[in-house]
């Protein structure tokens, strides 16, 4: 089904790029990339010598079950004399993120010892651009994807990243 499929995460960048779908399919977790995501020059699989952006794509959670998610919702409360803005953090479970969720524009990514962590911003159906965190226990992270459509956002910058 996917052209190239990877576990190799130090050479792939998310950031800023949303997922736009979340599905079970038996014990695994796809996250669906519609507009992709980028795969850095240093990655094995990517023989262009550029950082590039690939077109629709897929990370495949293995084995995986969800942890937690937390949410900071920015909360502004009037004084006599200031506004001051604070956060409420609320926690949620599996089936409360699938049925709110919208999207989840990602922000930074960590797969440490079979946990695979996003925090960045999650759309869901009441409220918007609300900085959150979610945490997976899987097997395996596998990135997935068919092809290239651009350069990625950083490529021709003067620091390579990778």
């Amino acid at each position: 089904m996917w052209k190239y499929q990877s576990s190799d995460h130090e050479h792939i960048s998310l950031h800023d790029h949303a997922i736009d779908e979340i599905v079970t399919i038996d014990n695994d977790i796809l996250l669906t990339f519609n507009d992709g995501f980028d795969v850095i020059c240093t990655h094995p699989l990517n023989d262009t010598e550029k950082s590039k952006h690939t077109t629709t794509s897929q990370i495949i959670l293995k084995n995986a079950f969800f942890v937690g998610g937390e949410v900071d919702y920015a909360v502004e409360i009037t004084k006599q004399k200031a506004n001051e803005a604070y956060s409420v953090h609320r926690s949620f479970n599996f089936s409360t993120l699938l049925d709110v969720f919208v999207d989840f524009t990602v922000l930074q990514f960590d797969v440490v010892s079979g946990v695979f962590s996003l925090h960045g911003l999650l759309n869901s159906k009441y409220d918007s651009c609300e900085y959150a965190n979610l945490r997976f226990n899987c097997s395996d992270v596998v990135f997935c994807w068919n092809d290239y459509s651009e350069d990625a956002w950083f490529e021709g910058w003067p620091t390579r990243i990778g």
